[in-house]
């Protein structure tokens, strides 16, 4: 037998086996059941003790008339940007102010089997409550009614020490924590919840006016439903549904309020600005208007006296008017860097209003949108991270970052206007140069200068009046068309937990937990389940399989006489006709029988095959050779006092150490007491000697040999064995045994080596489908050869079976 290319052995399976899947999910189907079990029972738990989640939501739509445009045609001094009204309804300030509207101060609370439900508006009694020591904050205070006149009061700050204190209902009591009065609104509702719980069944929490906002606002969403209608959907999900309702439509109310407010209170800053103008103006004028008087009284002027050169006056008054629009735009960058200098929370509607027909007002509102993004974007980072963060200093140096590029942008234009005012004054100086040059006519000059200042002061305080009365109109024609579309109300069901959702998850993760692990072992399956997996890996031939017996025996029991007809002595009986196609020589025959580790049927096999060959009239003798692990003699029921190691000792003859069995040709040799040197034993001349004196008595000898995998004792008999046979159990073998097998083979040099595969499962073996196998040998130009085939079996016809096999066998003789 050659090597030729055998496929080398895996330690993970590499090809998909239907049958070997099947196999090991079955036997691991105990998993998937546990793992059902727990994702059912998890999945109780979690909807048991999970305080149920309720959501509920707001459709709000945005939006204002400015009514004074409409009938007037004035300009719109108000913006309706979608985003920033979001943001406006996310900012701590807005929702503070809206949450305030709600009794959020204090929480009750109401003890149940195994969760706690909060009251909310339904407490059968309220606390008035004024802090003195922020410990107070967040601990639960229980309440025990003694009677409708009494109450006790017990709380702990540090989770340990208890204080418990008597009060009167309705009267302010004093604590070192606290000064509270408790009220009581439903009587009936008392008295049923301590009947159901006699002590503390009720309490309530004081929550830090600092942290509504943030705890509240982690449950909140607003975002943008569609950006050309205008919608905004305001969504809170809560574990009491009356306040979540009550939440979002607090808010939903609230911003058109404060919407209103905040657009009219940054126009009262604008209005404000155009007075303080409105009266630096008023006194330019005043001032200018009597220069004008004393000068006409001085010179004896009652008329006023037309221009020398008219075209030379008008470039003068223009470039006054020049001049005049600059000191204006010098007057609101000054406005602007103020606010941003002094103020800490700069108001950007009001700076943007200010700015509102300013020449540079495009570039300095973008700078200033850039910044309300900057400021924004701090306001809600402060609801997840503390003021000291890295996410708010950074935030911090890019807002200062933003303000500098501003003021230096401020203070660029504002060095640009006194440059270009000076100029312009120079050019007025030439103008008037020109005219005096002209004319010699000092008086009358200077009266048209008096003039044109007086004009273009009269001219820009009439512009200031103008923009006053705009904004003034603007105010009052301002409404706000904020709408809800639809209102939130309590929902009836919570959100979360569904229990649909968390079975089914539940039962999805339990299956492919449970499918998951059964893929592991069926990849990392390493036995040899069937005659396959062993044909692969080997070239050796097969001379049979054996049947998993149905129920456990011990690996000695001698079955075939008690069972001569069952399907085990059926299968040995074809391994006795195999045998003969292996060596047919006549003369007695020497079979060892080797497995590599203990346990797999060795010792039965050798038994089993000695019994069916002595049922054939042959003589038999069954040898065992495991001195460190005998089990033969318990299968006759004898004593081991004797046997061989005695014999191979010198301490006994083998004809005293051979006993008769109660089956006719059937004689055996223990193992004899354990020696201290079982291997030296078998390898000196007397076990040769042994073997060639029974070999004159019978026709077959059977050496059960230690497994050689972990011990190399058998090893010699091997090489003088007729048939040596290797035996590999079913689904206990480990693939990797069959490397020993082929070193055997092709290290050794034991070309007749064969195999059989024991405990092969019913459904593998499929006698009852009409399957049996065979060895066949074919010779063909002196090299023989074998395999193992696939024959029709039917157990009505089962000797007609062998008897084909023995005509097989005759022809092959001839």
């Amino acid at each position: 037998m050659t090597s030729g290319k055998l496929k080398k052995i895996s330690n993970i399976n590499d090809e998909f086996d239907a049958k070997l899947f099947l196999y090991i999910a079955k036997k691991n189907i105990l998993f998937l059941v546990v793992f059902f079990g727990l994702a059912m029972a998890g999945s109780f738990i979690y909807i048991r003790y999970t305080p149920p989640i309720y959501q509920t939501s707001a459709i709000l739509q945005i939006g204002s008339e400015d009514k004074a445009r409409t009938i007037l045609m004035t300009k719109s001094y108000f913006d309706d940007d979608i985003a920033e009204q979001v943001e406006l309804m996310r900012s701590q300030v807005f929702l503070e102010r809206a949450l305030k509207r709600l009794p959020l101060e204090i929480s009750y609370f109401s003890k149940g089997r195994f969760l706690n439900f909060e009251l909310y508006r339904n407490t059968p009694f309220k606390v008035n409550a004024k802090v003195k020591c922020p410990s107070i904050y967040g601990v639960p205070i229980y309440v025990n009614f003694i009677d409708d006149k009494r109450v006790i009061i017990s709380y702990s700050t540090d989770g340990e020490n208890y204080k418990e204190y008597e009060i009167p209902v309705g009267q302010i009591s004093s604590f070192p924590e606290m000064e509270l009065s408790v009220i009581i609104l439903n009587h009936k509702a008392i008295d049923e919840q301590q009947r159901l719980f006699s002590k503390n069944s009720s309490f309530f929490v004081i929550n830090n006016p600092g942290n509504i906002v943030a705890d509240y606002s982690d449950n909140l969403k607003i975002n943008v439903l569609s950006s050309a209608a205008k919608t905004i959907q305001i969504t809170y999900e809560g574990k009491n549904a009356q306040k979540a309702a009550d939440i979002v439509n607090s808010i939903s109310e609230e911003f058109g309020i404060y919407e209103i407010e905040k657009k009219t209170e940054s126009a009262n800053k604008m209005l404000s600005f155009i007075d303080s103008q409105l009266d630096m103006v008023f006194q330019k004028l005043s001032e200018s208007e009597i220069e004008l008087e004393n000068f006409k009284r001085t010179h004896q002027i009652d008329e006023i006296i037309p221009s020398p050169l008219p075209s030379i006056q008008n470039r003068i008054n223009d470039i006054e008017s020049q001049i005049i629009k600059l000191d204006i735009e010098e007057s609101i960058y000054r406005e602007i860097e103020k606010n941003l200098k002094e103020e800490e929370q700069t108001d950007i509607y009001k700076l943007v209003a200010i700015l509102s027909g300013s020449e540079f007002q495009e570039n300095i509102s973008r700078m200033l949108t850039a910044l309300q993004e900057l400021l924004l974007e701090r306001e809600k980072l402060l609801y997840e991270v503390t003021p000291g963060s890295r996410q708010i200093l950074s935030l911090d140096h890019q807002i200062d970052i933003q303000k500098r590029l501003i003021l230096e942008s401020i203070s660029v234009l504002k060095s640009n206007i006194t440059s270009k005012r000076e100029e312009l004054k120079s050019k007025i100086n030439q103008y008037e140069q020109h005219i005096i040059d002209q004319r010699g006519e000092y008086s009358h000059t200077e009266l048209s200068r008096l003039q044109r200042i007086h004009s273009i002061n009269e001219r820009f305080y009439n512009q200031l009046l103008e923009k006053k009365a705009e904004h003034s109109i603007a105010i009052a024609g301002f409404v706000s068309q904020s709408v809800i579309l639809e209102r939130a109300h309590a929902p009836s069901r919570p959100v979360l937990p569904k229990p649909r959702n968390v079975y089914l998850s539940s039962i999805l993760a339990a299956f492919f937990l449970g499918t998951g692990i059964i893929l592991l072992r069926y990849l990392f399956y390493n036995e040899i389940s069937s005659l396959r997996d062993i044909v692969k890996y080997t070239n050796a031939p097969v001379l049979g399989l054996i049947p998993k017996y149905k129920k456990e025996i011990p690996p000695s029991l001698f079955l075939v006489s008690k069972k001569p007809k069952s399907l085990i002595a059926e299968s040995l009986r074809s391994i006795r006709s195999n045998l003969q196609f292996i060596d047919n020589k006549p003369g007695s025959k020497l079979i060892v029988v080797t497995s590599t580790i203990s346990g797999e049927g060795k010792t039965f096999f050798a038994m089993n095959l000695a019994g069916i060959l002595a049922f054939s009239n042959k003589k038999v003798i069954v040898i065992d050779l495991d001195m460190r692990k005998p089990k033969i003699h318990q299968s006759f029921d004898v004593k081991n006092k004797k046997g061989i190691s005695t014999i191979l000792s010198g301490i006994d003859k083998a004809g005293e150490c051979i006993q008769s069995s109660k089956v006719k040709n059937l004689d055996f040799i223990t193992a004899g007491p354990i020696p201290p040197n079982p291997s030296e034993l078998i390898l000196n001349q007397n076990m040769k000697d042994l073997i060639a004196w029974l070999k004159k008595e019978y026709d077959f000898i059977i050496i059960d040999t230690p497994p050689v995998g972990v011990v190399t004792d058998g090893m010699n008999c091997l090489l003088m064995a007729d048939y040596p046979v290797y035996l590999f159990k079913a689904n206990h073998s480990k693939r990797i045994f069959i490397q020993n097998l082929n070193r055997l083979i092709f290290d050794n040099k034991i070309s007749r080596m064969s195999l059989v595969l024991n405990a092969v499962a019913y459904e593998s073996f499929n006698y009852s489908s009409g399957q049996v196998y065979s060895y066949v040998s074919h010779s063909k130009m002196g090299y023989k050869y074998g395999y193992y085939e696939e024959i029709d079996y039917e157990p009505n016809i089962m000797r007609k079976a062998f008897d084909n096999i023995k005509e097989a066998l005759n022809i092959f003789k001839k």
